[in-house]
């Protein structure tokens, strides 16, 4: 659909004249070129426009206006370009800080004589021993590995590498230039890093149903706390492969006193990390895990408001909780009920963003954003996404 055709489709849909069609246009048909028409699950040849104008289409004539300006004045679009910058401040600002800090301390020095030969070799020991885990496929772990300079084998993309994968790992690591001296080195740091979080229960939760704990963190965690197989000197290295079974724990020191993990997010909400802190304090102690220390770290924090916003708007909030405006099947999705489905109308556990990352849209965000179906009976969001689950 060209520009003008979307344009006059989009003036019938809410009943503009000319002139408020033209002062409309000129901003919407801006933002789609920076930033709306690059959304990745477009399909090929859609553009912003022509979508937008399918979307207002779906709600009754009363609420298109509202809906139009909930668009307009609270959508929330983080671009790749902004992503892929969030990616290299989370090495310049995050990973390198606590790495040159490791340095320091190692070798005694004030914080101000970062520039020191001494720290400076110890700078490159803490960076090439650091182990690097994506905790899902919009980690960009790609875009870190380059602009930090890390080398191949010390990033993982996900935290079930098989058991030769860490066998060359820490070969890899034994046999770098910049550790030469060190006697059978170990990885000394590990950084998991993930995109974006807005409830934390995909990292861990603790589930009544089942009574246990789940998530990411919770099966990291326990790849780094599991007991490897005892190497056995009477077989052959391809027997060895096939019989020992490795765990992440096999990259670290298995005398150090404790592991310490550094979690990091290119973006988050405070309700993401109080969630997280909360359940993690609590599946560490219930596993008596005392030796795993942690901290999270978030580059662009998003504010309260952004969501609070949403709530308090009553029109909007009208709007959302019409049943046609929201798929009848999706507080029985499996993935949608771990989190609170009281008022599903606002996302999954309630957060109530106006967010959309260039990627995909997180179910945090309102349904109307996100919702997918092929069935024409159902409502379509405006930036439909793929479920992940």
């Amino acid at each position: 659909m060209n520009s003008n055709l979307a344009s006059q489709l989009l003036s019938s849909v809410m009943g503009w004249d000319y002139v408020k069609l033209n002062t409309e246009r000129p901003g919407l048909e801006f933002m789609g070129n920076m930033k709306y028409d690059a959304y990745d699950r477009f399909m090929p040849g859609t553009r912003f426009m022509s979508n937008l104008v399918q979307w207002l289409n779906q709600f009754d004539e009363e609420d298109r206006q509202i809906a139009y300006k909930f668009v307009k004045d609270k959508l929330v679009f983080i671009s790749s370009t902004q992503m892929n910058y969030l990616v290299n401040l989370l090495y310049d600002l995050k990973i390198k800080t606590i790495l040159l800090k490791k340095a320091t301390d190692y070798t005694s020095m004030p914080s101000y004589m970062l520039c020191n030969k001494r720290v400076q070799k110890q700078y490159e020991i803490e960076k090439r021993s650091s182990l690097i885990v994506g905790l899902s496929d919009g980690a960009h772990t790609d875009i870190l590995r380059r602009n930090a300079g890390f080398n191949n084998e010390q990033v993982l993309t996900n935290y079930y590498p098989d058991s030769k994968k860490l066998s060359d790992m820490l070969s890899a690591l034994r046999n770098d230039d910049k550790l030469l001296g060190l006697e059978h080195p170990y990885f000394r740091s590990i950084f998991l890093i993930d995109d974006f979080t807005a409830s934390g229960k995909s990292f861990i939760r603790y589930q009544k149903d089942d009574a246990h704990y789940h998530g990411k963190l919770k099966k990291i965690i326990d790849e780094l706390c599991a007991i490897n197989d005892k190497e056995d000197s009477s077989i052959t290295d391809s027997e060895h492969e096939e019989q020992t079974a490795r765990h992440l724990s096999y990259l670290l020191d298995p005398s150090r006193s404790e592991t310490y993990i550094y979690i990091l997010f290119c973006m988050a909400t405070n309700k993401a990390i109080e969630n997280i802190r909360k359940s993690l304090n609590e599946y560490l102690n219930a596993r008596g895990f005392n030796n795993v220390k942690y901290e999270i770290h978030v580059v662009q924090l998003l504010d309260d408001s952004l969501s609070q916003e949403i709530i308090n708007d009553s029109d909007l909030i009208k709007v959302l909780r019409k049943p046609k405006y929201l798929h009848k099947n999706l507080k029985q999705d499996k993935a949608y009920k771990v989190g609170n489905t009281t008022r599903p109308y606002l996302g999954f556990d309630e957060c109530a963003l106006p967010l959309v990352l260039s990627h995909n849209t997180p179910n945090n965000s309102l349904p109307i954003l996100w919702q997918d179906s092929d069935n024409n009976n159902q409502f379509k969001g405006l930036f439909p996404r793929i479920s992940r689950h």
